[in-house]
């Protein structure tokens, strides 16, 4: 193996890892029902650019009041 082969291999190795790292975090934050304003702000541009996005503090205020503030409990 020449040493730019093995720089390339650990480059390649390092990008997976830092992909495989987010996702973990972006899973985990979903299993405990912590929202995601990046993944938001990529929808937002995506689906909604005439529209202006929700601030930092806003898109979570409204996402603790669409898991906690609307109707009945889940719970039980």
């Amino acid at each position: 193996m020449t040493r730019h082969s093995a720089s390339a291999a650990l480059s390649a190795l390092r990008t997976a890892l830092r992909r495989f790292w987010r996702a973990l975090n972006e899973t985990a934050r979903l299993a405990v029902g912590v929202p995601d304003y990046g993944t938001y702000l990529r929808h937002h541009a995506a689906q909604h650019p005439d529209t202006p996005p929700l601030s930092y503090e806003a898109f979570f205020a409204d996402r603790l009041e669409a898991r906690y503030g609307r109707g009945r409990s889940r719970c039980c």
